[in-house]
C-alpha cells in the first residue's frame, strides 16, 4: 500500500505543478501576451477607486468603461465601470464606497437602449468579493461554483496557446478605471439588441436614483453615442416609449438625462466594433460629456 501511494504521488507531481502554475503564475505571464484579464480588471478596479476621494463616478457598462476617460473631465473622477455591469452592479458599487465613507458629489450613470435587459452573472466570480451577500441573492448560481469553473477554465491547458504575444496593441486599464482595447469598426457591422425592460433591473435603476438623491449626489444619466448598424435593433415607437420612461425617473433637477446616441459627429472610424468607441474618440465623448456638466453647473450659479 505504501509503493501504491509513493508511486501514485510522483504520478500526480506534474499534475500538482501545472495546477500551481495554472492558478499563481499564468495568469500573471497572460498579462504580458494579452492584457489584463477579467479578474485583474475588477480587483484594480476596486483597489483604485478607494484610494482616493473623488468628486464624480462614472458607473456604466462597457461603452461607459471605454468611452469616458476621467482625465478630459475638468473634476477629480474615477470609471468605476465594468464589461456587462447593469444596475443592479452600479447600486452595489455605489453603495460599496458610501459605506467606505467615500463622498461622492456628481455620478455619471450610463444608460443604454439594451441595459435594463442585461442579468449577467458572467463576473460574479470576482464581484462576489466585493459587493456581497444582498447582491449574490439575485442570482440562482452558488458563487463557489462559480469560482470552480472560473479556476478549471483557468486551468485549461488551452489557455498555454495564448502565451505567444499578440502582434496587435495590448489592451490595458488607466489609473482612472477606463479601459482600452483597440480594433477598427467594419461598415458591415451588426448586433441584435433587445430594449425590454427587466423589473429587476428597473427596482435598481430606481434604487440608484433614490440612494444618490438621499446622499445629495447629483446624477447625470448618459447615453453614449451609438451606431447607426446597432440602433436600428429599435423602432421608433421602442425609442420614444425608452425615454419617456427614463425621463418620468428623475426629477430633472437631482437628475438629468443627456442622450448622445443620433450625435452625427461619430462615424464608424470612431469605433473599434459595433458599439465601443476608440480612444480617440472616446476622448472627444469625454469633452462632449465635461462641456454639458459644466454648462448645467452653471445653470445653477
Amino acid at each position: 500500500m505504501k509503493q501504491f501511494l509513493q508511486t501514485l504521488f510522483i504520478f500526480l507531481i506534474p499534475a500538482l505543478l501545472y495546477c500551481v502554475f495554472g492558478v499563481f503564475i499564468l495568469p500573471h505571464r497572460l498579462v504580458i501576451s494579452n492584457g489584463p484579464n477579467t479578474q485583474q480588471q475588477i480587483d484594480r478596479s476596486f483597489e483604485d477607486v478607494v484610494k482616493e476621494d473623488y468628486e464624480l463616478l462614472i458607473l456604466g457598462n462597457s461603452r461607459c468603461y471605454r468611452g469616458i476617460n476621467p482625465a478630459i473631465l475638468s473634476v477629480k473622477a474615477y470609471n468605476f465601470s465594468h464589461d456587462n455591469d447593469s444596475y443592479n452592479q452600479q447600486y452595489y458599487k455605489l453603495q460599496y464606497l458610501l459605506n467606505k465613507r467615500k463622498k461622492i458629489a456628481c455620478l455619471v450613470l450610463g444608460v443604454d437602449y439594451f441595459e435594463f435587459n442585461v442579468l449577467s452573472n458572467s463576473r460574479n466570480y470576482a464581484y462576489a468579493d466585493y459587493l456581497g451577500k444582498d447582491y449574490e441573492r439575485d442570482y440562482k448560481d452558488k458563487v463557489w461554483e462559480l469560482k470552480l469553473k472560473h479556476l478549471l477554465e483557468n486551468l485549461n491547458p488551452k489557455q498555454l496557446s495564448l502565451l505567444k504575444k499578440s502582434s496587435v496593441k495590448l489592451p490595458f486599464q488607466r489609473e482612472n478605471g477606463q479601459y482600452i482595447r483597440y480594433g477598427t469598426a467594419q461598415e458591415s457591422d451588426t448586433i441584435h439588441r433587445d430594449i425590454k425592460r427587466l423589473k429587476i433591473q428597473e427596482e435598481y435603476f430606481h434604487k440608484i436614483i433614490s440612494l444618490c438623491r438621499e446622499n445629495g449626489i447629483k446624477v447625470f444619466l448618459v447615453m453614449p453615442p451609438v451606431r447607426q448598424n446597432e440602433l436600428k435593433s429599435y423602432t421608433k415607437d421602442e425609442i420614444n416609449e425608452f425615454n419617456a420612461f427614463i425621463n418620468r425617473s428623475i426629477d430633472h433637477k437631482t437628475a438629468v438625462y443627456w442622450n448622445f446616441s443620433e450625435d452625427s459627429s461619430f462615424t464608424t472610424k470612431d469605433y473599434t466594433d459595433i458599439t465601443h468607441l476608440n480612444e480617440g474618440a472616446a476622448d472627444r465623448f469625454s469633452k462632449m460629456l465635461d462641456d454639458s456638466i459644466k454648462s448645467y453647473i452653471a445653470g445653477f450659479k
